[in-house]
């Protein structure tokens, strides 16, 4: 950030991850959500209660906010808005020189199970589409915005439950429970289940979480 106020909108902070940290390094954040479940689990974690947060519930797209921001970020959670409203909006909120940035994570298995796996999810019907879908949103966000700059992470090794790994996907919005039916989801979480199975006989899964920056400015196309 070059301007002031260093101010920072933090759109859908969830837990504020993003927001409870910057405060060692900017005047203000405003973070919003619209889950108040999350909001309120922000407010209990450390650093949530500091005085230069400033909680927001609701929809970005509505809320009231205050500007101008030196930098707006959000994270994954960007797949939920509507652009058409919130990049103008972001734009319209920036100070003269201020940074848009977006962040995402990628969670992928180890090299030792990562080729196979890609090659059986292509068998999956519903992750090719749904894949191709976030491949088709991520171009409309670089429609959206002019990249200055991106840096990426390096991988950070983890291991997590088949369980738990197959219940991720369903914090994608293709893959939302509140997009597919009871059974959709049943039928899915069996086939990825047994997918994964044939990798990770013993019911957990090598990982690796890659975290990737981009940032630059938005646009009204």
């Amino acid at each position: 950030m070059t301007d002031e106020p260093k101010a920072v909108l933090d759109v859908g902070c969830g837990t504020g991850l993003i927001t409870r940290n910057l405060m060692e390094f900017v005047d203000r954040v405003d973070g919003v959500d619209f889950s108040e479940n999350m909001i309120e689990t922000a407010k209990i974690l450390p650093n949530g209660n500091h005085p230069g947060i400033n909680w927001i519930c609701g929809p970005v797209e509505k809320v009231l906010l205050s500007p101008p921001y030196a930098l707006i970020t959000a994270g994954q959670s960007l797949h939920w808005m509507d652009w058409e409203v919130v990049f103008p909006r972001f734009k319209e909120s920036l100070t003269r020189n201020g940074t848009w940035q977006s962040s995402a994570r990628k969670t992928r298995p180890c090299l030792g199970t990562a080729t196979c796996l890609r090659k059986s999810f292509r068998l999956i019907p519903q992750i090719r589409t749904s894949y191709l879908t976030i491949w088709s949103r991520s171009r409309r966000a670089e429609i959206c915005s002019i990249k200055k700059g991106e840096k990426s992470a390096k991988p950070v090794s983890f291991q997590q439950s088949i369980d738990d790994y197959v219940e991720s996907f369903h914090s994608m919005n293709g893959f939302s429970r509140e997009r597919m039916t009871e059974e959709a989801a049943h039928g899915f979480d069996s086939e990825v289940r047994e997918l994964v199975s044939k990798y990770c006989p013993e019911g957990e899964m090598e990982l690796q979480s890659v975290g990737k920056v981009v940032w630059g400015n938005p646009t009204t196309k």
